[in-house]
């Protein structure tokens, strides 16, 4: 069980990521993580507990385009935590 952040968006996230939802209801739900002050290096290290389990397949790649917009490996307009001066994940 990976560790909490934030019990309700936490759920929202796990949900989404085995739904398979698209990149901007997952931006969304990242975009909750930053307005309560949660960093980019949290959520990252959330994403990547979850990986392991998911052992390459459809779950693994909702999980790493979660991970590329956490991260800024995305495109500008799908960047969560790019900011000056904000935590970002490496």
């Amino acid at each position: 069980m990976p560790h909490t952040i934030i019990a309700d968006i936490d759920t929202d996230l796990l949900a989404a990521l085995e739904s398979g939802s698209g990149l901007l209801t997952l931006r969304a739900i990242l975009l909750r993580y930053k307005a309560s002050g949660v960093t980019a290096a949290q959520v990252a290290g959330l994403l990547q507990e979850l990986r392991p389990a998911t052992q390459e397949g459809p779950l693994e790649d909702v999980i790493l385009d979660a991970l590329d917009m956490v991260t800024g490996w995305c495109a500008p307009q799908l960047r969560v935590w790019d900011e000056v001066g904000e935590n970002r994940a490496s």
